[in-house]
């Protein structure tokens, strides 16, 4: 479709400017790839560029539009007669359809291939299907072509033309508007869900241009600077060196104020350092030279020398702990004596407390004697109890005892910590090996006896610890000294850094203004020299600009022009529909009060418009369609655009896929009564496609019998094991009379009867009753079994016959439906016929055989109401 209508588009170009002819030929001969790009990262401006840039001198500026002649294509043919398709889609091998009637009916279960069948139609007709363009295929072929065969060949498409004679169909463009798609109807039933800029959109979609649509929307407005140089580059790069040039005679003289000021910078750091000396002096000193290491390197490598760790211990802290451990035994042994001296207290004591205790076992006699207590002198009891009390004294010392040799144990462990340091510090031929206790020792008064005890060399271990000591603390003295030097060199490193980080900088700036001044000068010295070619490419540019800004124009203009049509596309769809749109409507809601009929319809052909109507009992106040409107009532209107259109255009041709999926449940009867009993489209070949059983069913039996009879009928069937689209060719008809007649001439006289009493209720219900109403008085009294019973027809059918046989029913032929409605309900209200339809239905065992005379009498009859009803 997009080739299609861009050339019809190309034909309001005649006469425009000879640079916009030029796009619109670039513009054909590329079509494909430039449908294939959009405005993402400006894909199709830039190619667009590139092929004006190679190509504009030799573009033709004469309009140049390939496609097809404007004529009347439609026109030369009355219908389709046959159709070849395969390998094609869900086709993997040929089929051939036989179309050679005013009607073609299709059934299949969704999925069975009526799509693709559809789609054989569209390309034979069209040359094109407009889902592979909406699909975005770059390559129609390979949305054609059979998945499973890796195939595709074109379908074949013959037509009858007026005379009769068979012709091979040529595809043109207007047979388009032959085709009602359920998609499109569904995308117009959603225009509520769009905002109203895209609303006028939905007209193109509604007419399959949604692709064309999109295709113009993908030119970007306008090129710009982004896309095509209308500056010069040359010119650009040429201006930008200048002016770089002039940066770089800036840049020298900055670059050599700057060297002065590093020199400033630089002697200050030198006074701050030491006077007397300068720049590279203080830096050889600080860093070294060949000759020398630098002070930072020496003193790096004298603190990572280690110190090693204080021992904290001092002769003083020795001789107190000494003091304190001499009179702590001291205390002890005195409280020890003084225990010794009470020591027949203490037995005397233990005795008391025995007693005391065996006062809880027996207190009514003396432990010793057995004495009772009232005869003894004195109360053992008693006299216990008041010598203990004399005796705590003894109590008290003793606890004095506990707490000196608590306190002389832990300061004798003090002690002994240091004999250990002394042992680490001097392990060879130490004498204080003399007093060292094993590892699992604890040292005890016993243990200060050996300490204080003069060893064979006239000292005692006491005196080799003291001397021992005094050692150790002048080595704690130079470990101090160390520290403090230490700290020193820490202080004078931390501060000679301080000057290295302010040389690094220096040195850095002053190099990087040398590199600059270098450069700079290397620039202006060689400017005139290194860009001549440049200087030339400039004015050889500047044919290219003019060229550049001519095709910018061009493109601008002819991209107006192209959305200006592309918006009057809506327009030129639907222009003096009106009428028709509100009649189909109507028709497809037939039953409707006045008040839900249509008067008026606006679409929306410009943007922000709406889609308005007015209704039959206010026919001058509009209403927002998409406010008021059923999806299934604005599907309605969808539908009546695309059959208004057909009939406008007079299309020979209306082949409508699946309508019981674009259309509700309750406008499905009021449309097959407008395809196929009111008169838009008796003229035209309608093929039609359904997946719904009931809908196919209902159609068949709303056609009159010879009409259904020659009508083409197909079944596509589910697919088993096979990758091929399977078809019956011979579909069973469901026209209730011809199934009947069908079953009958097959002996199936249980199956001829049971389509017998099904089309005496299509007939009684669907056309009698019409019938009547039209010729005389079509109100029917009839009882109903309960609420939602159906309709009793052996009553319906007694009162349709009895309104007939009335001497004022106003049609002279009513004998011709009157007879047979006797014959099958009999004279005297009884009849064999009305019996067999009855049991016909009924599943009976040992019944008596039905008589084939009969059966083919009631199929008799009914074919002579059935042809009088249609006549």
């Amino acid at each position: 479709m997009i080739h299609d209508e861009y050339f019809r588009f190309l034909k309001n170009l005649e006469g425009s400017e000879e640079d916009i002819i030029k796009v619109a030929n670039l513009v054909s001969d590329n079509l494909d790839e430039l449908a294939g790009l959009s405005t993402r990262n400006g894909q199709r401006a830039k190619r667009f560029v590139e092929l004006a840039q190679n190509s504009w001198d030799a573009l033709s500026t004469e309009l140049i539009v390939e496609g097809e002649d404007e004529t009347d294509a439609e026109s030369a043919i009355e219908m389709l007669s046959e159709l070849t398709v395969g390998p094609f889609r869900g086709f993997a091998k040929p089929e051939k359809f036989d179309l050679s009637s005013k009607i073609v009916l299709i059934y299949g279960p969704n999925g069975t291939g009526k799509s693709s069948f559809c789609e054989a139609l569209e390309f034979g007709l069209l040359g094109s299907v407009s889902e592979a363009e909406n699909n975005r295929f770059r390559n129609p072929e390979d949305y054609l072509k059979n998945a499973h065969e890796n195939q595709f060949t074109p379908p074949i498409l013959k037509a009858k033309n007026s005379e009769g004679t068979e012709i091979a169909i040529s595809p043109s463009t207007n047979f388009r508007f032959c085709f009602v798609e359920k998609n499109r109807i569904d995308s117009f039933s959603r225009i509520a869900a769009q905002a109203p800029a895209k609303q006028t959109e939905l007209i193109s979609t509604l007419f399959g241009l949604e692709a064309f649509t999109e295709f113009v929307r993908n030119f970007t407005t306008e090129l710009d600077d982004r896309y095509i140089d209308l500056v010069g580059i040359k010119s650009t790069q040429l201006q930008q060196k200048r002016q770089k040039l002039a940066g770089s005679v800036q840049q020298i003289q900055q670059g050599k104020q700057d060297l002065i000021q590093i020199e400033k910078e630089s002697q200050a750091l030198v006074t701050q350092y030491r006077q007397g000396l300068n720049f590279d002096q203080m830096v050889a000193e600080i860093y070294g030279n060949d000759d020398s290491g630098g002070k930072i390197k020496t003193l790096e490598a004298e603190l990572q020398q280690s110190i090693p760790g204080k021992n904290n211990l001092t002769k003083i802290s020795l001789e107190t702990l000494g003091s304190e451990i001499a009179g702590t035994v001291s205390k002890l042994e005195q409280k020890q004596q003084e225990l010794v001296n009470s020591s027949q207290q203490v037995s005397f004591q233990q005795l008391y407390e025995a007693v005391t205790q065996l006062k809880s076992t027996n207190h009514n006699e003396c432990p010793a004697c057995k004495t009772p207590v009232e005869q003894v002198r004195v109360n053992p009891f008693n006299h216990a109890t008041e010598e203990l009390v004399k005796l705590q004294q003894l109590a008290a010392t003793q606890q004095a005892i506990q707490g000196f040799s608590s306190i002389l144990q832990g300061q004798l462990s003090q002690l002994y910590q240091i004999v250990n340091i002394c042992l680490r510090q001097y392990p060879e031929s130490n004498p204080l090996k003399t007093i060292e206790l094993a590892p699992d020792q604890q040292p005890a008064q016993e243990w200060w006896d050996r300490v204080i005890t003069t060893l064979a060399d006239g000292f005692t271990p006491w005196h080799h610890l003291v001397s021992q000591l005094q050692q150790l603390e002048v080595k704690d003295q130079e470990i101090d000294a160390l520290s403090q030097a230490r700290t020193s060199k820490q202080s004078e490193l931390d501060s000679l850094r301080k000057f290295e980080r302010q040389i690094i900088s220096l040195k850095t700036r002053k190099e990087t203004f040398e590199n600059s001044i270098k450069a700079a000068s290397r620039v202006v010295e060689s400017f005139e020299e290194e860009n001549s070619e440049l200087i030339a490419a400039v004015e050889a540019e500047k044919t290219t600009i003019a060229q550049n800004i001519e095709i910018t124009k061009a493109y601008g203009e002819f991209v107006g022009m192209l959305n200006n049509y592309n918006d009057s596309l809506p327009l030129l769809l639907v222009a003096n529909l009106s009428d028709s749109i509100v009649e189909l409507y109507n028709a497809f809601n037939r039953n409707d009060t006045v008040s839900e009929l249509l008067a008026e319809v606006k679409l929306p052909l410009a943007q922000n418009q709406r889609l308005e109507i007015a209704f039959q009992n206010e026919p001058g106040k509009y209403h927002d369609a998409l406010h008021v409107l059923s999806e299934g009532h604005l599907r309605c209107i969808g539908l009546s655009v695309l059959l208004a259109k057909n009939l406008k255009e007079d299309a020979p041709l209306l082949i409508f896929d699946d309508p019981v999926n674009a259309i509700d449940d309750d406008h499905r009867e009021n449309i097959r009564l407008t395809l196929f009993e009111d008169d838009y489209f008796k003229d035209k070949q309608i093929i039609l496609t359904s997946h719904g059983e009931e809908f196919y069913k209902d159609i068949q039996n709303l056609l009159p019998r010879e009409v259904a009879n020659s009508s083409k009928k197909f079944d596509f069937l589910p697919r088993l094991d096979e990758v091929h689209i399977r078809v019956n060719m011979n579909s069973s008809p469901r026209h209730y009379i011809l199934a009947a007649r069908t079953h009958i001439n097959a002996m199936e006289r249980r199956e001829a009867l049971a389509k017998a009493r099904q089309a005496l209720e299509v007939l009684t219900k669907d056309k009698i009753w019409k019938y009547v109403h039209k010729h005389g008085d079509g109100s029917l009294s009839i009882k109903l079994r309960g609420a939602k019973a159906p309709l009793e027809l052996r009553n319906l059918t007694e009162q349709l016959k009895s309104k007939i046989n009335k001497g004022d029913f106003g049609d002279p032929n009513k004998d011709n439906i009157l007879i047979p409605l006797t014959f099958l309900l009999g004279l005297n209200g009884d009849s064999r016929e009305w019996r067999y339809l009855n049991k016909g239905t009924h599943e009976e065992s040992d019944r008596a055989e039905f008589d084939r005379n009969t059966v083919d009498q009631i199929i008799t009859y009914l074919e002579q109401i059935e042809a009088a009803l249609n006549w």
